[in-house]
């Protein structure tokens, strides 16, 4: 009976131990926010909290997965902004009357930038599936309009 009672309260003192530690360090308070700003997909504000938590303390892993994801995360998100602002230029480029030889090198040259872009595009298992389907979308978009065109 006294041994359960041990071991129940030096649980206890671990577990509160545990949370006291975490709590007062702001390295770990960091990479706590930042870990939840990623989650939530704000992935500026999640390097920014990274990057301070690991600064804080360079052995903090967590502060280093969350920034190292969040840069990724930040490299899909320019690819995906990227695309959208070309589809609005090929909109523009394509409602012209008049199609001349320039535009149709504009084109190619947006859509070969997008298709080069995307293969250096490297993700793991922690990168967000939405950010990965949507940018495979917007790869296959811009192949689909070079095969087409060019």
């Amino acid at each position: 009976m006294l041994s359960k009672v041990s071991l129940i309260v030096g649980s206890f003192l671990l577990v509160l131990g545990v949370y006291l530690y975490f709590s007062s360090n702001a390295s770990y308070n960091n990479s706590i926010q930042a870990r939840i700003y990623y989650f939530i997909g704000n992935y500026d504000e999640a390097y920014a909290y990274a990057k301070r938590a690991y600064e804080q303390d360079p052995y903090n892993k967590m502060a280093f997965t969350v920034l190292t994801q969040s840069q990724i995360a930040q490299k899909y998100e320019k690819y995906i902004e990227l695309g959208n602002e070309y589809l609005v230029k090929i909109d523009e480029i394509s409602a012209k009357k008049v199609f001349a030889d320039d535009d149709r090198v504009r084109i190619k040259l947006m859509c070969e930038v997008m298709i080069d872009s995307y293969a250096s595009l490297v993700s793991t298992k922690l990168t967000d599936k939405e950010l990965l389907q949507k940018s495979e979308q917007m790869y296959k978009k811009f192949k689909k309009l070079y095969e087409e065109l060019f």
